[in-house]
Order: structure tokens, then C-alpha cells, then sequence
């Protein structure tokens, strides 16, 4: 295969060089909603709060906490994959 050419991330089809292709990106990350901080929220002692924190941290790599946060990945398709990508991004649960 030469260096021009790509595969499709979903079916494995090679795309050639000078042929249509399509590029998905998908990002995953952690959703919080706004914080509602009082001025009890300020005052309180939040270091039992930051110790429970780190002990589920504990023997994680930094590599497990920042997939917890973030992650982001990107997809060569061809045509007819990208067809099918767009008409249903995520396929149904036992597909």
C-alpha cells in the first residue's frame, strides 16, 4: 500500500488516492452541570471532601484519569460508510 493511500476505520476498504474520502471526529468527555455555589459552600472545610477524591484516584495512571475526562478520536471513512455513519452516528444497543 502506498503512503497516499487510507483505509476506512469502519469497513477496511482501501481508499485510493484522489478518492472521496471522509474524516469523522468524535470527542468524549466529562459533563457537569453549572455549579450553584452558596456561601456555606465557600466557608465549609472541603478537605475530606479532596482526600475521598484522591483515594479513587489512587492507582489510577494519568492515562486512566484523563480518559475519564477527555478523549478524542478520528476516523477515516469511505463513501458508503459515511452514508451509513450519518444516517445512524450510534448504532442500536446489541448491534
Amino acid at each position: 500500500m502506498s503512503m497516499r493511500q487510507k483505509v476506512c476505520d469502519r469497513c477496511g476498504r482501501v481508499i485510493e488516492a484522489g478518492e472521496l474520502r471522509y474524516v469523522a471526529k468524535l470527542q468524549v468527555y466529562a459533563a457537569y452541570d453549572p455549579l450553584n455555589i452558596s456561601f456555606d459552600d465557600l466557608m465549609k472545610d472541603h478537605r475530606r471532601d479532596i482526600e475521598q477524591l484522591l483515594a479513587r484516584c489512587e492507582g489510577m495512571t494519568e492515562e486512566e484519569l484523563m480518559r475519564d475526562v477527555y478523549v478524542q478520536f478520528e476516523f477515516d471513512l469511505c463513501r458508503a460508510c459515511q452514508r451509513i455513519v450519518v444516517e445512524s452516528p450510534l448504532p442500536k444497543a446489541g448491534q
